[in-house]
């Protein structure tokens, strides 16, 4: 696993041993980055379920100002900051270990505002359905926010309701990504 462009292109990134953390593919990241445009100007990201801090590292490689990683294991989180310190992105990282809800209560409490959302729960946590909700329901997102969701089968409707609309859905092996945007409803 590596940072597949920017200014850390071609770096390597290290996944635990022995803990279930499920790494974002280098394929599922390049494509997202590609549908988004590639590279960024200054734009402030949120990956929430950051694991080895992939997502996080690649926004800020090709261009994010500024990116938080919010992770619930403390062993894991330990092993994300090694990895911005490695691919020497460190600088623009912010790591918050805490439950993603409380982790975003936490930030739209701050005034923190984001361009750009990745959400990659564990598959079996059910974690979609809330943190969707709590995204819709606190400020954090800019108003032209992209919020882009990982899971094993597609995001299920009940997980969105009115809040909102679905731009694209790619599947990419065994995992589905989904691009939202908020509904203007």
């Amino acid at each position: 696993m590596r940072i597949i462009s920017g200014k850390s292109k071609g770096m390597r990134l290290v996944a635990p041993e022995g803990l279930t953390v499920r790494p974002t593919s280098e394929l599922v990241r390049g494509a997202a980055m590609s549908q988004l445009g590639g590279f960024f100007d200054g734009q402030v990201a949120l990956d929430v379920c950051a694991g080895t801090g992939a997502v996080a590292l690649e926004w800020l490689s090709r261009g994010c100002s500024r990116a938080v990683a919010i992770e619930q294991n403390p062993e894991v989180a330990k092993l994300l900051r090694e990895n911005a310190v490695h691919t020497r992105l460190v600088a623009g990282l912010e790591v918050i270990v805490a439950e993603a809800g409380a982790a975003l209560r936490q930030l739209a409490q701050r005034g923190e505002r984001f361009d750009l959302v990745w959400f990659d729960p564990p598959y079996d946590a059910d974690l979609h359905a809330p943190i969707l909700k709590l995204l819709a329901e606190l400020p954090l997102l800019k108003p032209d926010a992209d919020v882009l969701v990982e899971s094993r089968s597609g995001l299920d409707p009940a997980w969105l309701g009115d809040a909102w609309e679905v731009v694209s859905t790619r599947r990419y092996g065994a995992c589905w990504l989904d691009r939202l945007s908020r509904s203007t409803l």
